[in-house]
């Protein structure tokens, strides 16, 4: 009987491993859904890990301004647009706040962060940890030192009203045609505002920028000059180029970029800038904002123990690096960026450094962020096409913000 029993255990057990067999060899599937940039620039890096782990990763690359609408419709129907999210500074209003990301919660538990990953605080709400970072930057300025250099200037400006002169003088003298490249969006006023010092909003979210004589207006009108005296280009306005491209392609000697933007402005393959462009710290307080980046777990995601796995693999040193080397946006991992630094590989530390002192962040937690900068962009475009008044441009601002948290709150 034992003989009999120990030969029926072994067949059990063969026919057991062998209905496994095709189990174990199908590759799990995830799919990510991200902006290009988002995209892991190193593809042998992507197939080593999808061979390595067994997943297979499916690549939903789309415009910024269309991932966000994606993930919303989905999640109304209990679906998840994809697996993985990468997620922009602007997510924790227009995907967290409602509900449409998955706590990570029971993941970290098991597989803590490192403490090495900076900005985890961004992506935690009450206490729940809804994605890891993925890159760490600053809204930061650069500009042509050669250029500048023609128009008899060794040093970048220290005021706007200085930096204004300068691209009057760039212009005049035919050296740069349009010698501003900012946007005509929400971004180019906040950036303005706060190096002036204006705190923008009060510790109560009071729109103080909309005080009488503040610095935020006196931003809006100078910023409203640009575009009027076209320093900067009406290509611009238009929407045929952004601030970056319109640069890159040699037109602007100052240029709204991030931490991170001299990597791109100085390669001559991809700029006729180079390898003339250094950051400038941003003139009088000198005020930036950050605008990080990170990568969850959709809420309804089937997978989510492979989604787990890429998203470590996602924000590694390895891929953190390639990204670096490709888009120049600054890894969140402290020691990746000391690892690059000594290397040699980033450029402008020290005015990095030195701009990252100097930090003042916007409510971007609050439910209604989303649509307000949405409106902030539209009010500005329409200030700039149709000239209008400065002061009466930030009234309708200050409105929308008034309206949407009494209607949010």
């Amino acid at each position: 009987m034992n003989k009999l029993t120990r030969l029926v255990a072994k067949l059990f057990i063969g026919i057991f491993l062998t209905t496994l067999m095709p189990m174990a060899s199908h590759a799990e599937k995830i799919t990510f859904l991200t902006p290009s940039w988002g995209v892991p620039p190193d593809k042998g890096l992507l197939e080593s890990f999808q061979k390595d782990s067994g997943i297979t990763v499916e690549i939903q690359s789309v415009q910024n301004k269309d991932l966000f609408s994606r993930v919303q419709v989905a999640a109304a129907t209990d679906q998840a647009a994809a697996d993985v999210i990468f997620l922009t500074q602007e997510a924790p209003s227009n995907l967290v706040a409602i509900g449409m990301m998955r706590s990570l919660n029971d993941l970290t538990s098991k597989d803590p962060l490192e403490s090495d990953l900076i900005g985890q605080g961004f992506w935690n709400i009450d206490g729940e940890q809804f994605a890891v970072p993925v890159y760490a930057q600053l809204v930061m300025m650069d500009y042509n030192k050669d250029r500048l250099k023609k128009a008899g200037y060794n040093s970048p400006p220290q005021t706007w009203t200085e930096m204004k002169m300068m691209a009057s003088k760039l212009k005049a003298k035919g050296i740069d045609k349009h010698p501003i490249a900012m946007k005509s969006s929400d971004w180019s006023w906040y950036l303005m505002a706060l190096s002036m010092g204006d705190p923008m909003f009060d510790a109560d979210l009071n729109p103080v920028f909309a005080n009488p004589g503040s610095k935020a207006r006196a931003a809006m009108k100078m910023l409203l000059d640009f575009f009027q005296e076209e320093l900067i280009s009406p290509e611009i306005v238009a929407g045929t180029v952004n601030q970056h491209s319109i640069f890159w392609s040699g037109s602007g000697t100052f240029h709204q970029g991030w931490q991170g933007s001299i990597r791109v402005g100085n390669n001559a393959k991809k700029s006729k800038q180079a390898p003339h462009v250094a950051y400038m710290v941003l003139p009088e307080k000198g005020y930036t904002w950050s605008f990080p980046a990170a990568i969850g777990i959709a809420k309804h995601s089937k997978n989510v123990e492979a989604s787990w796995k890429f998203i470590r693999w996602y924000t590694g040193s390895d891929n953190q690096k390639s990204i670096y080397n490709a888009f120049g946006l600054y890894p969140s991992r402290s020691s990746v960026a000391d690892s690059l630094n000594r290397e040699g590989v980033v450029d402008g530390y020290q005015d990095i450094l030195a701009q990252a002192s100097k930090v003042n962040e916007l409510p971007r937690y609050t439910l209604w962020w989303g649509p307000f900068t949405a409106k902030v962009s539209e009010a500005v475009l329409t200030a700039v096409q149709t000239n209008a008044n400065a002061d009466e441009t930030v009234d309708k601002i200050a409105d929308h913000w008034k309206e949407l948290k009494s209607e949010y709150e």
